[in-house]
């Protein structure tokens, strides 16, 4: 890897005046062949894998991109009593994003900043290094039939992941996508991998999905006839089928949604049961799970959220520093009827801090157990492509379409899997839509869905759907909690569309960007929680 890199002699300029699409010309001569552009495209394209891991009894993290999408959302909410747990100062670190602030990189005292433009930068790193790939792979010997698909597996996993970026910055920095707001303006497109003496304009979101399209097809036109190479780390024609089936959902297109979630299940339609599991399995989210199709990147929410669970010197102590929200465990509407309750969230008896000395029950994250086995996680947190998100897919779209015994059908091979007693649906009309969205919202929780689902129903032209959403910041001192402040996102509110990042505006200030409006908070006392008997150590 380190020769290669020396051959391409990359030299992105994205510090201190974050200009992201620059980059110097890279030395292609010397590429020797197409083995070589592949494993740039592993090394440089596909996100590296991130952890947390204890090194000389701190803990370190690594490569932590693309994990502010779940704190915005309607899933988590902060653990006000204690911060025991919040070793890595996550709560400071995401205070801007989780109270939708309009300046997300200032703390809650305005007194310091972070960066706000550390994905941004990854994403058109990596859209760079696929630029570079497209451009060159065609030009790359090949001798016979064999390498001549391996050409071609190249440049689709290029096409896919730059559509996968491009679509993840314009749910972030584009208006959801409807009529209305196709002239709006978004991100940067760049496809060039030269330098080009110019000032760069924000696409509109309507040409933002129309290149995404694109990639995803030339992906699909790659790498239909290829052998994946390193499943599930590595893009094949069932993520490409996947991605066209949630781009064509976003932009309402339900045909289109519903051909791709089927060609998709027609390469892979298995669902992990549930009901063949025991409590003590681990982890439900695997790379060997039968439903796993694509991962990249790492899974560091699971021990950002909640790391501390253990017995400590025969003290039970757990402390998270978010919980499940209300929210999320109310559309779980089978109760224990729903496994989910059991592998995705669960109800924990938490308490045991350095202030809150008392316990209370709780729902925490489950699906990966992050004060397990603390370092690399089998899949990621917010590229992980798995089958049950095609079923929901193929609903929701049918159910639009008015194909509500296929949707219900779709609906309950779902749910055979994951209920303990599963009976088919009877739902129609809105009902059937807002089932099919609970489901949605419980199957792939805190997976990096929900916040981009929230933000297209309210643009959805059948259905339209807001909700007000409650969060909390909790100010800390060594004696405890100083106070607690609640911020609201209001229906419909602007700030579900972020502006560009303060480094992108302050290094090209005549970009096109979204508005954000200033976001206030008032006072909030927490309910004292009631005290439970906690675990004893055998």
């Amino acid at each position: 890897m380190k020769k290669i890199l020396g051959i391409f002699c990359i030299t992105l300029l994205l510090g201190s005046c974050s200009s992201f699409l620059e980059e110097y010309s890279q030395d292609l001569s010397k590429v020797e062949s197409y083995t070589d552009l592949d494993e740039v495209l592993l090394g440089e394209a596909y996100l590296p894998v991130g952890r947390i891991w204890s090194a000389n009894s701190m803990l370190q993290v690594e490569n932590k991109y693309f994990q502010t999408a779940h704190y915005m959302s309607d899933e988590l909410t902060v653990f006000s009593w204690d911060d025991r747990g919040d070793i890595n100062g996550v709560q400071d670190e995401m205070f801007g994003w989780h109270t939708w602030q309009q300046d997300v990189g200032l703390n809650a005292e305005g007194s310091s900043r972070n960066a706000e433009d550390e994905d941004w930068n990854k994403a058109y790193h990596c859209i760079n290094i696929c630029n570079m790939v497209i451009d060159a792979i065609d030009e790359q010997h090949a001798a016979n039939e064999e390498q001549k698909l391996e050409k071609s597996r190249i440049k689709g996993e290029a096409h896919f992941l730059r559509a996968l970026y491009y679509f993840t910055l314009v749910n972030m920095y584009g208006k959801p996508y409807s009529p209305e707001n196709l002239s709006a303006p978004s991100i940067p497109i760049k496809l060039s991998p030269v330098v080009e003496d110019k000032e760069y304009t924000t696409n509109t979101v309507g040409e933002t999905y129309n290149q995404i399209l694109k990639d995803l097809d030339e992906a699909d036109t790659c790498l239909i006839n290829t052998t994946i190479k390193n499943r599930p780390y590595r893009a094949d024609i069932t993520a490409v089928y996947l991605l066209k089936s949630r781009t064509y959902l976003y932009m309402q297109n339900w045909k289109k949604a519903y051909e791709y979630a089927q060609k998709a299940l027609a390469k892979n339609d298995n669902l992990l049961d549930l009901n063949t599991l025991s409590s003590e399995s681990g982890d439900v989210l695997t790379k060997s799970s039968p439903e796993t199709i694509f991962s990249m990147g790492g899974h560091l929410l699971a021990s950002s959220i909640y790391q501390q669970r253990r017995f400590s010197y025969g003290k039970w102590v757990a402390c998270p520093v978010y919980t499940i929200s209300d929210d999320l465990v109310s559309a779980f509407r089978e109760g224990e009827n729903d496994l989910r309750m059991q592998y995705y969230i669960m109800k924990d008896i938490i308490g045991g801090g350095w202030n809150f000395t008392g316990y209370m029950n709780a729902w925490v994250f489950k699906k990966v157990a992050g004060w397990e086995n603390l370092g690399y996680k089998e899949v990621s947190d917010q590229f992980l492509f798995r089958t049950a998100e095609a079923y929901l897919n193929a609903a929701e779209a049918a159910a639009y379409m008015g194909e509500e015994g296929t949707a219900r059908t779709l609906l309950k091979a779902l749910r055979d899997k994951r209920l303990i007693n599963s009976t088919m649906p009877t739902e129609s009309g809105e009902s059937l839509v807002t089932l099919i969205r609970e489901e949605r919202q419980c199957e792939l929780c805190l997976e990096g869905h929900r916040w981009y689902d929230l933000r297209r129903y309210l643009v959805c032209e059948k259905y339209p759907y807001s909700k007000t959403i409650t969060h909390y910041y909790t100010s800390f001192d060594y004696n405890g909690p100083l106070y607690t402040k609640r911020y609201m996102l209001e229906t419909n509110d602007p700030a579900y569309t972020l502006a560009l990042p303060k480094e992108v505006l302050d290094f090209q200030n005549n970009l096109g960007t979204n508005h954000r409006p200033t976001r206030t908070s008032t006072d909030y006392t927490p309910e004292e929680p009631d005290d439970v008997t906690p675990p004893v150590q055998e």
